[in-house]
């Protein structure tokens, strides 16, 4: 009463309304059509204002419902469409060439007898698995000799050659040069196994022409044979004589006859031949597949 908010009778004397306060925002065409309309009265305005949004979402809505179900009709009528028959083609046989038949023979037994993917293989000539060399029945190392100069003098210096472990490292990128070299023939790799096992192929790897400086793999090796043996002492089985092909592939994969798959421990390389280099051969990578033996 002191602050004349209410009379002397207790009766309230001062009134007012609360009315919203709303931030300026930017109006749609529609909610400037309802403030048009309806300025003298707020409360209505109000709500008509809440109101006009969630219309718009609405229509929203419905447009994006009606496109989903359509979408579903359409993926529905699809799947349940027939599938599309392949008719096969005849082949007139008499229009071939004469060497064609021949071609694709030759074609299949290479298929055959290079294709196994020897990178997905297991790989019991890896040294990193256990594998070893039998020095005492491998071939000596070919040394190399570079001329030297020397107060005009010219002499051969022996270089350092690389061993013959490197060919059962089971690297897959080759460079040139990188390589164990022996002289004559025939040169032999003899490795124990890092497990006995049923041997049923080989892989033999060497640089291809492509990345050679000369463009030639002349000191690649040509036929080779594979033996075995299940002990050190015991005697040698002869398991197949292959070919490596120079336009061949880098690694070449051999399968051995069936009649002469069995389970050794120790597997010698003997290299019979190469493609032309009179002084040396080079091993880049032999690998022995097959699976454990019981």
């Amino acid at each position: 009463m002191m602050n004349r908010y209410y009379s002397s009778n207790g009766e309230l004397a001062i009134s007012y309304r609360e009315t919203r306060v709303r931030g300026r925002q930017r109006k749609s065409p529609l909610n400037r059509k309802i403030t048009d309309n309806h300025k003298d009265n707020d409360e209505d305005f109000i709500v008509k204002e809440e109101i006009a949004p969630l219309i718009c979402r609405g229509i929203i809505f419905v447009i994006l419902l009606v496109s989903g179900c359509s979408c579903l009709f359409s993926a529905l009528h699809f799947q349940s469409s027939e599938p599309v028959k392949l008719t096969p083609v005849d082949i007139d046989q008499e229009k071939l060439p004469e060497d064609y038949n021949e071609d694709v023979q030759d074609m299949k037994k290479k298929i055959d007898y290079l294709l196994p993917p020897a990178d997905l293989w297991p790989n019991f000539a890896l040294e990193s698995q256990g594998a070893r060399l039998v020095h005492t029945m491998t071939s000596e190392t070919y040394q190399r000799n570079r001329p030297c100069r020397l107060f005009g003098i010219t002499s051969q210096q022996q270089q350092q050659s690389i061993g013959p472990n490197i060919v059962i490292q089971g690297r897959n990128h080759l460079n040139p040069g990188e390589c164990w070299a022996f002289t004559g023939f025939p040169g032999r790799l003899s490795i124990q196994l890092s497990h006995r096992a049923t041997v049923t192929h080989v892989s033999l790897g060497h640089i291809t022409k492509i990345i050679s400086p000369s463009f030639t793999v002349f000191s690649a090796p040509r036929e080779f044979s594979v033996y075995g043996k299940k002990d050190i002492n015991d005697e040698e089985s002869f398991l197949g004589t292959f070919q490596y092909e120079e336009d061949g592939d880098r690694l070449q994969t051999f399968k051995l006859p069936d009649d002469k798959t069995d389970s050794f421990t120790y597997v010698s390389l003997e290299v019979n031949s190469n493609w032309g280099q009179l002084d040396y051969t080079c091993l880049y990578n032999f690998r022995v597949h097959g699976v454990i033996a019981p």
